[in-house]
């Protein structure tokens, strides 16, 4: 009910109109067909009785009696009792007798006019007479009672005729109130709702005014593009935040390798090189040359795993581009988790140092949840161009999969920061981030990146390339 209120409201509005105009119309014409009834029984009777007083007085063109002259003094000198007239007319139409207001016979007469039923005519103005015909004195005259029907319902009949002219006033004002309605108030009520619905708030923007909306909707639409123009700053702000923190993170990261290579690396090689020197030097018997070979093998162990933490940390091969950083990301990883990893870049696609970066480190977060997670066993990841402005990073695995979540920051609260990492990546970029997953169907990630204008001059003449390692 209240989903179509505003249709059950138009309806409460114009059916009431409409059945008052249809009942009125058919009341008002019923109403005058019971006049024209009574109308022409009433003429019918006058003629009639007319014709019969006169009938009674025999001969009557001779030698008049008393009674016929009473007779005619109360007709034809002072009228009928009710609104009308009669006269007594020859075959011809000349006037003998007639009762006062006779003054348009001659209009209305025709010999034509059937005896003894009732007719309506009108004159040369267009009024209307009910008109009855009886014959008198075997033919040679005849009785004509007639009545304007403008004398006998006057009145009536004009209020009669006001009355269906005021009900199609007030349905035509209903209707124009209704339409009104529809166009100022429900047409920007439903665009407004339609235009919410699909809004993505915090990055695009409603339109700020409708002229053909009411004051009040017009009210309300400013405020919902205030909030929305809120909601745009308020995100850019925590995008800004993100922006930075992540570029702190990374700063961070390069100064911890940075460190980790000038200080504790280089110490623990210059110790093997001590080392080295100290057994070319001195001949050390076997037992103590064999702990002095097991302490320089232990050293190089933890000289190389302080170089792949600094490669970690700040990998040296982004600056040789996305495809060269992927490809060997992918080698690194399929190496170190003992899986399968493909990865496919496609040729001449240059991205610019934040962009690959981060689809550096989505990728190696990507496939750390999906051998940890998931318990992947083939992970293989694509990136492409799906125009000239958006460039698509797809990455797939063949783990147990998950249901998708709703909310990436409450994996955040809840300490499962992956997914949650590559947000905010996405966020630094202006991207945008899709899961597709199962229980069992394994999982698939996709990030769409705008690309920035001064890169898409770059973007032709391209050839899918893959690189594979196990």
């Amino acid at each position: 009910m209240r989903r179509h209120l505003l249709l059950v409201l138009v309806l409460a509005v114009t059916l009431p109109t409409m059945a008052v105009l249809i009942v009125s119309s058919f009341a008002m014409i019923h109403q005058e067909w019971a006049m024209e009834a009574v109308t022409r029984s009433y003429v019918e009777d006058l003629a009639e009785n007319v014709a019969s007083w006169l009938n009674l007085d025999t001969p009557m063109w001779g030698g008049d009696s008393f009674a016929s002259l009473i007779k005619k003094l109360r007709v034809f000198s002072w009228g009928p009792s009710l609104p009308g007239w009669v006269a007594v007319v020859t075959a011809d139409g000349k006037i003998l007798m007639a009762s006062p207001g006779v003054s348009n016979l001659a209009a209305i007469w025709d010999p034509r006019i059937p005896i003894g039923k009732a007719v309506e005519v009108r004159d040369r103005k267009g009024d209307r007479y009910t008109i009855a015909v009886y014959p008198l004195d075997g033919g040679n005259h005849l009785v004509i009672a007639a009545v304007a029907w403008r004398q006998l319902i006057g009145p009536m009949l004009r209020f009669g005729h006001i009355w269906p002219v005021l009900i199609v006033l007030m349905t035509l004002t209903s209707l124009i109130a209704v339409w009104a309605m529809w166009r100022w108030l429900i047409l920007p009520l439903k665009k407004m709702v339609t235009e919410v619905d699909i809004l993505a708030w915090g990055k695009e923007l409603p339109e700020a005014d409708d002229p053909q909306a009411v004051f009040e909707l017009g009210r309300l639409r400013r405020a919902l593009y205030r909030l929305a123009k809120t909601a745009i700053e308020r995100d850019d702000l925590r995008n800004r935040y993100v922006h930075d923190v992540v570029s702190v993170q990374e700063e961070e990261k390069k100064r911890i390798a940075r460190d980790i290579h000038d200080g504790p690396l280089q110490d623990i090689t210059a110790m093997i090189q001590q080392m080295r020197l100290f057994n070319m030097n001195h001949h050390c018997p076997p037992k103590e040359s064999r702990h002095l070979k097991l302490a320089e093998e232990a050293a190089q162990i933890a000289v190389r795993d302080l170089r792949e933490l600094c490669d970690e940390l700040s990998p040296p091969w982004l600056d040789l581009g996305l495809e060269h950083a992927l490809t060997e990301l992918a080698d690194r990883l399929a190496r170190h988790n003992g899986i399968e990893i493909t990865v496919e870049v496609e040729e001449q696609l240059f991205m610019p140092s934040e962009v690959v970066l981060a689809f550096f480190r989505i990728f190696q977060e990507a496939v750390s949840n999906a051998v940890r997670h998931g318990k992947a066993t083939e992970v293989h990841g694509d990136v492409s161009l799906i125009d000239s402005s958006t460039v698509s990073f797809e990455i797939r695995d063949n783990g147990k999969g998950f249901e998708p979540y709703k909310s990436y920051e409450e994996l955040r609260i809840q300490g499962h920061r992956g997914l949650a990492n590559i947000m905010e990546r996405l966020t630094t970029l202006h991207g945008e981030f899709e899961v597709k997953s199962a229980p069992g169907k394994g999982a698939v990630l996709r990030c769409l990146v705008p690309i920035p204008k001064d890169n898409e001059e770059n973007q032709e003449g391209r050839q899918p390339r893959s690189g594979r390692t196990k």
